[in-house]
C-alpha cells in the first residue's frame, strides 16, 4: 500500500509495536525511515543532544526487517520538531507519516499532543497515528470503523480492509446519527467495497452522543477502532478532533486515526 514510510520517534516510542504494525501496510520492497529530530540552534549539536538522539533510535537496530523491507535511521537538527519532520518529508518522496502513541499518557488533557496535530495539519502527504496499549498485543480479529462518510473515514476503512485480508477480521461499520438521517447513504459505500472484496463485515446505526455511543460498542470485545481525522477546517490543535482524543483516552482497545489527502472517490 505504501512505498516509503516516515516514522518520527522519541524515547517514549515502542519500536516493536511500530514494526509489527507497519509491516501490514508497507509494500514488499518498501522503505521505512526512523527519524529523530533534535531541537537546537547550535551546529553541531551538543553531546547531550546527540546521546538522546542515539538512545531514541538505538532500539530500532534490534528489530528484524521482514521481506524486502529497507530500514533507515536519520537524525535531523531543526528549530522545532514539527519543522524537522516536515523538512524531512520534503526531502524524500514519502507517502505516509506514521506516529505511534502509547496510551500510558491517558492523563494528558490532549492525548495526541500539539506537535503531532500540527504535523497532521500541515503534512502534504497521508498521515496516520496508531495509539496502542503497552499492556496488550495488537490484534485485528474484530475491527470497529465509525464513519462519517467523508474521505478520512473512508481511508481508515481501507486500512481496516487491508488488515482484514491478512487476518480474516470481521469489520463493523458504524454510523452514529439522528433518526432523521439515512445511515445507508453513509455506510453503503464502505459496505459495498467490503462485500466486493469478500471481507466479513456488518453495518450498524446508532443514535446518541457520538463518543459515548462508539465507546459503548467498542466495549463489545473489539481489537481495534479505525477512524478518520475530523473534516472540519479548524486550527491545527483540533485536527485530530476532540472525538479522537476522547475515544483514545477511554477506548478499551487501540485506535488508528488517518488523515488522507485524496478525494472521497
Amino acid at each position: 500500500m505504501y512505498k516509503k514510510i516516515l516514522i518520527p520517534v522519541s524515547r517514549t516510542t515502542n519500536m516493536k509495536y511500530i514494526m509489527e504494525f507497519v509491516n501490514h501496510f508497507l509494500q514488499e520492497d518498501g522503505k521505512i525511515t526512523f527519524l529523530h529530530v533534535t531541537v537546537s540552534n547550535a551546529i553541531p549539536i551538543s553531546p547531550g543532544e546527540w546521546r538522546r538522539a542515539l538512545n531514541a533510535i538505538s532500539t530500532t537496530h534490534m528489530l528484524k526487517a521482514e521481506g524486502g523491507m529497507e530500514v533507515y535511521y536519520a537524525v535531523k537538527n531543526s528549530a522545532s520538531i514539527v519543522k524537522g519532520i516536515l523538512d524531512e518529508v520534503k526531502s524524500e518522496n514519502y507517502d505516509l507519516i506514521l506516529f505511534a502513541n502509547s496510551t500510558y499518557r491517558r492523563h494528558l488533557n490532549h492525548l495526541f499532543g500539539n506537535k503531532i496535530d500540527e504535523v497532521i495539519c500541515n503534512s502534504p502527504i497521508e498521515t496516520a497515528v496508531i495509539s496502542y496499549r503497552d499492556d496488550m498485543p495488537l490484534k485485528y480479529e474484530r475491527i470497529l470503523v465509525p464513519t462519517s462518510g467523508y474521505k478520512h473515514a473512508l481511508r481508515a476503512a481501507k486500512m481496516a480492509e487491508l488488515l482484514s485480508k491478512k487476518y480474516g477480521s470481521e469489520i463493523t461499520v458504524m454510523y452514529v446519527g439522528s433518526q432523521k438521517e439515512n445511515p445507508k447513504e453513509v455506510v453503503n459505500p464502505i459496505a459495498m467495497d467490503l462485500k466486493e472484496n469478500g471481507m466479513k463485515h456488518r453495518t450498524i446505526f446508532r443514535t446518541g452522543p457520538v463518543v459515548e455511543t462508539i465507546l459503548a460498542e467498542a466495549e463489545k470485545n473489539y481489537d481495534l477502532i479505525a477512524i478518520g481525522a475530523t473534516e472540519r477546517q479548524q486550527p491545527y490543535n483540533f485536527i485530530t478532533g476532540s472525538t479522537a482524543d476522547r475515544l483514545i483516552k477511554k477506548s478499551p482497545c487501540p485506535v488508528l486515526m488517518v488523515k488522507t489527502i485524496g478525494s472521497n472517490q
